[in-house]
């Protein structure tokens, strides 16, 4: 013999609906939470490795001006004028360097894009809720 089931209250339904819409919010937002977790992570990563490679490359640079300074012993023989010359290619290629460091650095993800979805996600929620 069949046994008949009621059909659910809509009050139930609309509990299970509210629950659902609960765990999807919180997912949603752990997600958000680890997605830019990971994003800090990897932009100070990618800062700190950049920084010590363009200090170590500053270090070399200016070890290969000292020996430069040395090698024109024989045509300039005045030292403040090699050492001059030289400071001043340091000047500009230590400073070429940074300048391609530093916009490196700075051409990472699109944080406006992922606080726009943070923030769609959110508008979503919050249109589910009141509906």
């Amino acid at each position: 013999m069949a046994t008949t089931r009621e059909p659910p209250k809509v009050s139930d339904l609309l509990k299970h609906v509210g629950d659902d819409l609960k765990t999807i919010a919180t997912t949603e937002l752990e997600l958000t939470r680890n997605k830019m977790s990971q994003f800090v992570d990897r932009t100070i990563m990618r800062a700190s490795v950049i920084i010590i490679g363009a200090f170590i490359a500053l270090i070399g640079l200016a070890m290969l001006c000292v020996v430069a300074v040395l090698a024109m012993q024989p045509v300039i023989h005045l030292l403040w004028v090699r050492l001059l010359m030289m400071s001043g290619v340091y000047i500009l290629v230590g400073g070429g360097a940074a300048w391609i460091y530093a916009r490196r650095v700075a051409s990472g993800p699109d944080i406006d894009n992922e606080v726009e979805e943070v923030g769609q996600t959110f508008d979503a929620i919050s249109n589910g809720l009141k509906s």
